[in-house]
């Protein structure tokens, strides 16, 4: 036994010099995806962050890949730009998760690109949405900047029904500050035992080509697993045969059926984010209360999905809609952008295929509502 040890061993010892000395170097090497996120840091204040001033790519659904630039404050823009304090423009805050960060393009393509590219001069756009944002690092963020003295004119918030659930995850020390991650003295030993299991395999995929060559076909066997499920769920949903189900078919039920948007439609998932939700109107009062105190004009705007474009949405969309109307908040409700006879043809032609996120046509048919109903 330990002559095989001692065997695999000098191996690995062989493999880890070939690879570091010659192909690490060369643009077979090259795996966006595996690539860590460096440019994704985490916030003492408000959870989590871009770097400000980088530059760099990231692949966005397996296949997209989308150049990432950030201005001085950390906000995705067209250049690494120095953002003042104070400014003559007219300042406009974009405020929501990954929609609005940019999902799959880049920043010419985005919701902030477009609205600054239209514009022109007069205005400036400052994007501060990052993916997995939700109401309570709104606030926080929002809050942060302006004790440091930026000034806002408009604020526009886009509310996405995902951000009830991720507000669920968002724990609060005894001050009412975000708890940016798990202290390592708190974690189970289950957990360090995988952190420490984890990070050994992505040092040995990292470092040797036998072990990127097993994650490579444990991630292509996994790709094709998890299509045979999605179609298998799609042709049972459609009750049509296996093999006359197309792909089209197993791609439109995965964008319609989302599991962390079935609560805006099943009673019974509902229940279960509770907290989220009333952790989301205590957070969103308290940024909209704090966008009043600061003379910005602030506007509320939700959106739908595939799945509540599909099925419909009787939680979402109208618990905000009473929201608004209690609190005196301007309401932008992009659910009737997102009508149409032929459901499916309209989320084809709206969304990243395979994706709930706004494609090129998308995005300008939010832009084109955002320009129609705000007055700049």
């Amino acid at each position: 036994m330990k002559e095989y040890l001692k065997i695999l061993l000098i191996i690995l010892i062989i493999d880890s010099l070939i690879t570091n000395f010659f192909l690490k170097k060369t643009q077979f090497w090259e795996n966006e995806k595996w690539k860590k996120k460096h440019h994704r840091v985490q916030s003492q204040i408000y959870h989590h962050d871009l770097k400000p001033n980088i530059e760099a790519y990231e692949i966005w659904g397996g296949k997209l890949k989308r150049k990432i630039i950030t201005n001085s404050l950390g906000f995705r823009d067209s250049a690494k730009k120095k953002i003042n304090k104070q400014t003559d423009k007219t300042r406009i805050l974009l405020i929501g998760d990954s929609f609005i960060e940019g999902s799959g393009y880049d920043y010419e393509y985005t919701l902030s690109g477009l609205l600054a590219n239209k514009l022109g001069n007069r205005y400036e756009v400052l994007n501060s949405a990052v993916e997995s944002y939700s109401p309570s690092i709104y606030f926080k963020k929002t809050e942060f900047y302006l004790s440091q003295g930026y000034n806002f004119d408009k604020a526009l918030i886009f509310l996405d029904l995902s951000d009830i659930y991720d507000e669920l995850f968002i724990n609060f020390d005894k001050e009412e500050n975000i708890i940016s991650e798990v202290p390592k003295t708190k974690l189970t030993l289950e957990r360090k035992i995988k952190n420490k299991i984890y990070s050994l395999g992505w040092f040995l995929r990292d470092n040797t080509l036998s072990f990127r060559f097993l994650y490579l076909i444990s991630d292509k066997t996994e790709e094709i697993k998890n299509y045979i499920k999605l179609k298998s769920k799609a042709s049972s949903s459609l009750n049509k045969s296996f093999f006359k189900t197309s792909r089209d078919d197993a791609i439109f039920y995965r964008m319609t059926h989302i599991d962390r948007g079935f609560w805006t439609y099943d009673e019974e998932r509902y229940l279960e984010i509770q907290k989220g939700l009333e952790q989301s109107d205590k957070y969103l009062k308290k940024l909209f209360d704090l966008l009043n105190e600061n003379q910005i004009e602030s506007y509320l705007i939700i959106y739908p999905w595939p799945a509540q474009i599909k099925y419909g949405d009787t939680k979402h969309e109208p618990y905000w809609k009473n929201f608004s109307y209690l609190n005196n908040i301007n309401l932008i409700n992009l659910y009737n952008s997102f009508q149409g006879e032929n459901k499916r043809e309209l989320i084809f032609e709206n969304f990243i295929y395979g994706d709930i996120h706004w494609n090129k046509k998308g995005t300008i048919k939010i832009f084109n509502e955002i320009i129609s109903k705000i007055k700049f």
